[in-house]
């Protein structure tokens, strides 16, 4: 984990080295919409490709090489291996903690780009190997009910990711990095609501992994594939813990919060025209209540927001 976010810092600085909206060549837009958009369709068996790679020696590193071949076989064989759906999830870390080794060679920023992109189909293929058993296992009813939330989540991942992340404009050529960072968090979120949802079926213990009760993005998408209003919060650049509030039809703010420790994030906006309480449920969405307001304000005392959708 230490090496993976001294990767992450290394991607930062090098972003703020190069400069805001200039790409370099090597760097590439990548493809927004998962692998996992397809939930209907189970690819078919694949061998594993010698890729001649030793772990241990990093000069070897072909960054023009595709490993999602050797990816999938990987995935394959945690998944024959595992006693239980929450080892699984378990031992996907170990491939991640082998592809880290290889990220770790990357001395450009179009390698760290490319790289980052590694960690994100690791959970985007693990999503839809669960995705296919849960197909087999479930009854009608519950696969159309999931099928349903699966296509509405990949529907909003690109709107969410521009939400998070604001544009590439806006990003220069780091975004690429930080795109696939945001894409394997919520991947690997997926991945677990998938498979504790396939554990019930099989009859399986599984323990969700404890959400963050300070940081989180959530929405409400009214049961749809498009956000109708959001809520995000994060730590800043500078350490502070900042809010975005979004609420369809009546406006953004953003501002900071106050963690009171009792579960309620104080919420203040930036122009001082709204205070609120933030309340963070885990894995079951987050709510936003307005308790101040002054000047002009579309916002009333007393509102109300909830976002259900956790990402």
């Amino acid at each position: 984990m230490k090496k993976r976010l001294y990767m992450m810092t290394l991607i930062l600085m090098a972003g703020l080295c190069i400069g805001c909206g200039k790409e370099r060549k090597e760097s590439k837009d990548l493809n927004i919409e998962s692998r996992s958009s397809q939930v209907e369709e189970q690819s078919g068996p694949e061998s594993r490709e010698n890729n001649d790679i030793e772990l241990n020696d990093k000069s070897n590193v072909d960054f023009t090489y595709d490993y999602s071949g050797d990816i999938k076989a990987d995935v394959d064989d945690v998944v024959s291996g595992s006693a239980s759906l929450q080892k699984e999830l378990e031992n996907i870390e170990k491939i991640i903690e082998k592809y880290t080794l290889l990220a770790e060679a990357a001395q450009t920023q179009g390698e760290m780009n490319i790289s980052s992109e590694w960690f994100f189909v690791i959970w985007d293929t693990e999503l839809n190997n669960l995705w296919g058993r849960f197909g087999n296992c479930a009854d009608q009813q519950t696969k159309e009910k999931m099928l349903k939330e699966q296509r509405n989540w990949i529907a909003m991942k690109e709107e969410v990711t521009l939400l998070n992340l604001g544009s590439v404009e806006e990003n220069g050529s780091i975004y690429p990095a930080l795109q696939n960072s945001f894409l394997e968090k919520i991947t690997k979120n997926r991945a677990y609501v998938l498979a504790n949802e396939l554990a019930k079926i099989k009859g399986e213990s599984f323990v969700m992994p404890e959400k963050s009760a300070k940081y989180g993005l959530f929405v409400d998408n009214q049961g749809t594939g498009n956000v109708y209003s959001s809520l995000i919060t994060r730590q800043g650049w500078e350490g502070n813990d900042e809010a975005i509030i979004s609420i369809y039809r009546q406006g953004k703010k953003e501002g900071t919060f106050v963690d009171n420790g009792n579960g309620e994030l104080t919420f203040t906006s930036d122009d001082g025209s709204i205070k609120g309480i933030i309340k963070i449920n885990g894995w079951d969405g987050a709510s936003f209540k307005v308790t101040e307001t002054s000047g002009e304000s579309v916002f009333s005392v007393g509102e109300e927001v909830k976002f259900l959708f956790a990402f």
